[in-house]
């Protein structure tokens, strides 16, 4: 009988202590996992706190202007219709806090005979164009204000799978965030001559043109300046600094 009883005390313990075992190995297994290597993203990180710190970049951009082309003909009245003021609206960039350089998508511009450029601090303010370019379909204006924030152009090699952040403000909805990789590079789209474009899967919506596409370190690699299918094509960091070229 008691022999029973040891051996139901010991086979017991084997369990207790096989069972801790289990919880120590697991406990270490889960430690490895955790312990990611600093360039590693995981699922949990958030992205608020560099939204915040880019976000004030980021700004409207509104033009008006007489679109090109002839005018409309009105067959009833036998004689072309009067020109209609139009407005273009979508993002831009800041820059360049300093001088107050902005850039946007040139597209948004290029008829404007008026441009305005709305911070996020509620400060609205005429804005003058200095340089566009149709290849890159960017234009580089320029605003005079205090306390502006600006976005460094990234350097070094983009690569496909990149994770990028795209902040635009699209239909009025206001600054909007979307979040993907790149998805390739060495791009084109109809009506920009630039075969450099970089290609998203972030999604974009109309007005989104101007926007900036950032990576995780805040750095500014592009700007949006098309869309197909939704997704976002952006204009090099490189594109940008040749406007900064052109306009000196």
């Amino acid at each position: 009988m008691s022999h029973r009883i040891v051996s139901r005390s010991l086979g017991w313990i084997a369990v207790s202590v096989w069972s801790l075992a289990l919880v120590l190995g697991f406990g270490a297994c889960r430690g490895k996992d955790l312990d990611r290597d600093p360039g590693e993203i995981s699922r949990t990180t958030s992205l608020a706190p560099l939204v915040k710190s880019i976000s004030p970049a980021v700004v409207e951009i509104r033009g008006w202007g007489m679109p090109p082309g002839p005018p409309i003909a009105d067959p009833e009245a036998g004689f072309p219709d009067p020109p209609t003021l139009r407005e273009w609206q979508g993002a831009g960039v800041i820059v360049d806090a300093m001088l107050g350089f902005t850039v946007t998508a040139n597209h948004l511009v290029a008829s404007a005979t008026a441009v305005q450029v709305s911070l996020g601090d509620g400060r609205t303010l005429d804005a003058a164009v200095l340089v566009r370019s149709e290849r890159d379909d960017l234009a580089l204006l320029r605003i005079e204000a205090d306390n502006l924030r600006a976005l460094t152009l990234a350097n070094g090699a983009l690569d496909v799978g990149d994770p990028v952040v795209a902040i635009g403000n699209p239909e009025d909805w206001g600054q909007t965030v979307t979040f993907g990789i790149v998805s390739a590079l060495h791009r084109s789209c109809p009506g920009i001559a630039n075969r450099e474009l970089i290609q998203s899967d972030v999604l974009v919506s109309q007005g989104s043109s101007g926007g900036a596409l950032v990576n995780l370190q805040g750095d500014l690699v592009g700007v949006i300046v098309a869309r197909r299918s939704g997704f976002a094509f952006a204009a090099s960091a490189d594109a940008v600094r040749r406007l900064f070229v052109t306009a000196q």
